[in-house]
């Protein structure tokens, strides 16, 4: 299995989850897959709509997480909204027509870009891919009866044996031989389970088929324990677990029984069990009418009991899963979120090969050295939102949401979304009792790195002796931050206790960057002056990559020191810092403070601009880039112009504009270096080639226009820049196509942030 950012990449942009579904795999949450089949062919209009909502609820209602899963329009969509839902179970004449879709069926439903409905080797198949290890259904396929002659037997017998997953059914649909589906899925390694009292194998609308499974579980904690055993194997199993129908029912269930037995002796008789693909559909609908439509309410009955039991057993395989993760967690191991991830794609030198790497949800990953190196804040973020202007001195009604927050943190979790697994490890302190145990915010926080991917061995834990630890930024505690949003998602206001990222130690930035030797080192401005400095020099005198995001402005007065400190005399000479993101507003700043460092007229930094000798001919094209459509702002703001002063003290400038882009300043190698001469519709650049000190090199300048967001989408604006800095992270690191793709790719992070609760889209 593989992480939800590699699943993605798999699918190659044809996957769609919803957030819910992709919260709850991010969380380490139950979720529990549901077929679509059953909506678009199992069932008529509208039962099939009320009992997939009813399937939904009754998962909601038990704490799992439901993800429907379906094709439509080319995307694989794992969780489908109320209005999708609606559109699956219309069977009004005119529609498009509805296809079903097993494994063989996805590729080219996907192609042809048709609503399909996902059978239950379609559903195993798409929710295998994301990490989802439990799925309800009504009944499975099997053999069906003279298979001995028509080799008929259900797909769904063979992708039990080779995708490993948790099946929760009221077994084998009764039209079919149950004798010979038993033998075939034991040929399959599948392990097959009763779940009650008695070990007899159920036929869909009976408790009984008259024959018994090799296994019985009595309830959802033995049945979890199995599950969580199938599944964490050196080669992953699965296991079905077959729910009799409730007893209450039996009387219905046999006379559906013989409306079954009938249907099945006129197939034979009229020559329609050789039909092949035509023989289930005729079945059923004759089962239907012989029974008097019975038949279609005890499949609603048999499937909502089968939701109710896969229910519990999610939320007990989920706690199971959590425990071995937190028992055998270690400074040396990783657990990815959800199921299993591989560092199938960390490349040379980043870690064991595919092979060696377990592929189950409690067997930890040896940790590779990390590519990038974070120091900066962790954080919890308590934000609230009102619908009306706040009210002083009393309560105003509205919604509250914790999530992970923290800058360095945040840029964590971005470009770790877009590398392989554990090449991101976040440095930073939490506050810790005197047995070296984290306090409640820091526990949280760590479990919540755990959840969405992120290794947590570079978290430090700080003693707070005798309460003489608080720092300017406060400090009583692990980094929190309350935030108050207004209608619209704006920060109105809020509190950050974000002293505890003062204790990082000049001592402990040394000490994980000699022991790591990472491309790149990442941070952020909440720590010292002289933590920022420790960094820097670390980074310049092993020949690392930095990446400063100043974080606010005020605290962006402490990179100051180190970067006055560190200037080189020589304009050719490398800068320490190597990436800067500020907004337009931290880069005015900066611009005005270093533009008032000592020695104006004889500073090192006024000699680098002059060394650049940018005359007529680049002002010529800044004038023609400025009067491209929309990008006037860039010369009438002076962006470019305050950026151009910072140049000697950092090498590469990404400046964040909100809504109007990214503008990237950069001395380059060649006019075409990432990004280069020329324009697109989403980006533009102009180059200007340089002489003296810096022959053979050119001043590049890139736009980079930002998604069209509407603003009725945008549920928070906090994080957006933090996950932009992650993706441009990433795309550093990777090294992999052109600027415009990976920051293409960072732009869409943004979007998926500003339309999320987290901080993190």
């Amino acid at each position: 299995m593989a992480s939800l950012a590699t699943a993605r990449q798999q699918w190659g942009g044809r996957l769609v989850l919803s957030e819910e579904v992709e919260h709850a795999l991010q969380h380490g949450n139950p979720v529990v897959a549901l077929e679509s089949t059953i909506i678009t062919h199992g069932m008529p209009h509208p039962t099939n709509l009320s009992t997939a909502q009813s399937l939904e609820s009754i998962l909601r209602s038990r704490g799992v997480t439901p993800a429907t899963i379906a094709l439509h329009s080319g995307k694989v969509h794992v969780g489908v909204s109320q209005a999708q839902l609606e559109e699956l179970a219309d069977t009004s004449a005119g529609l498009v027509k509805k296809v079903k879709v097993s494994r063989r069926d996805i590729a080219p439903t996907l192609a042809k870009g048709l609503i399909g409905g996902t059978t239950v080797a379609g559903t195993m198949y798409v929710a295998r891919t994301v990490g989802i290890g439990m799925f309800v259904t009504g009944g499975i396929g099997g053999v069906h009866r003279g298979a001995e002659k028509s080799m008929d037997v259900s797909a769904d017998l063979i992708e039990l044996g080779r995708t490993p997953m948790a099946v929760i059914c009221a077994g084998a649909k009764s039209i079919l031989d149950i004798p010979r589906t038993l033998e075939v899925l034991e040929t399959q390694g599948v392990c097959v389970a009763t779940y009650g009292d008695k070990p007899d194998f159920p036929a869909f609308y009976t408790p009984s088929s008259g024959q018994t499974s090799p296994w019985a579980v009595k309830n959802a904690s033995e049945a979890a324990s199995l599950i969580h055993a199938s599944l964490t194997l050196p080669d992953p199993l699965s296991t079905l677990l077959a729910v009799p129908i409730p007893s209450i029912h039996t009387p219905e269930g046999e006379k559906v029984q013989q409306a079954v037995e009938q249907a099945v002796r006129e197939s034979i008789e009229q020559g329609i069990d050789k039909r092949g693909k035509e023989v289930t559909p005729w079945l059923l609908k004759r089962v239907g009418e012989l029974s008097g439509g019975i038949a279609l309410q005890l499949n609603v009955k048999l499937i909502e009991n089968n939701a109710r039991v896969g229910a519990d057993v999610a939320v007990e395989l989920a706690r199971l899963q959590r425990e071995s993760a937190e028992h055998a967690q270690s400074a040396n191991y990783y657990f990815p979120p959800s199921q299993a991830a591989t560092l199938q794609n960390a490349g040379p030198g980043l870690g064991p090969s595919p092979s060696s790497i377990p592929a189950s949800s409690s067997s930890p990953i040896p940790l590779p050295p990390p590519s990038v190196l974070v120091f900066g804040s962790a954080a919890l973020d308590i934000t609230s939102q009102s619908p009306i202007t706040l009210v002083p001195g009393t309560t105003t009604p509205g919604p509250i949401h914790l999530t992970p927050g923290g800058v360095g943190r945040n840029i964590a979790e971005a470009a770790q979304n877009l590398l392989p697994a554990g090449t991101v490890k976040l440095v930073s302190p939490m506050r810790g009792d005197e047995a070296g145990e984290m306090d409640m915010v820091g526990r949280v926080t760590r479990l919540e790195m755990e959840a969405v991917g992120l290794r947590t061995d570079g978290l430090v834990t700080v003693r707070d002796e005798g309460g003489a630890g608080d720092t300017e930024e406060g400090g009583a505690g692990s980094a929190a931050c309350t935030l108050h949003l207004g209608p619209e998602g704006d920060l109105v206001s809020g509190v950050a206790d974000m002293g505890i990222v003062e204790r990082l130690a000049g001592e402990d930035v040394t000490a994980a960057v000699q022991g790591s030797k990472p491309r790149m080192i990442v941070f952020d401005c909440n720590p010292t002056s002289g933590t920022i400095s420790s960094i820097l020099s670390t980074a310049y005198e092993m020949d690392i990559d930095t990446f400063c995001d100043p974080t606010s402005t005020p605290k962006l007065r402490r990179l100051l020191p180190a970067l006055a400190s560190l200037l080189p005399t020589s304009p050719t000479a490398r800068r320490p810092l190597t990436h800067l993101s500020p907004n337009t507003l931290e880069l005015s700043q900066l611009h005005a403070l270093l533009s008032d460092l000592p020695g104006e007229t004889s500073n090192p930094a006024w000699d680098y601009v002059n060394s650049l000798n940018l005359q007529s001919d680049w002002r010529a094209r800044l004038e023609a880039f400025g009067r491209k459509e929309g990008m006037s702002w860039v010369v009438q703001e002076g962006i470019v112009q305050q950026a151009v002063g910072v140049l000697p003290f950092v090498q590469s400038l990404w400046i964040k504009a909100g809504q109007r882009g990214v503008i990237h300043l950069r001395i380059a190698t060649s006019p075409a270096e990432r990004g280069g001469e020329g324009s697109s519709s989403t980006s533009a650049s102009i180059s200007h080639k340089l002489d003296g000190a810096h022959q053979r090199k050119y001043l590049v300048l890139s736009h980079h226009s930002a998604p069209v967001i509407k603003p009725e989408e945008v549920i928070s604006t906090t994080g957006a820049g933090d996950t932009l800095v992650g993706g441009l992270v990433a795309g550093l690191v990777d090294g992999k196509g052109s600027e415009e793709e990976w920051v293409r790719r960072a732009l869409d992070g943004v979007g998926r942030s500003l339309r999320s609760k987290r901080a993190v889209g």
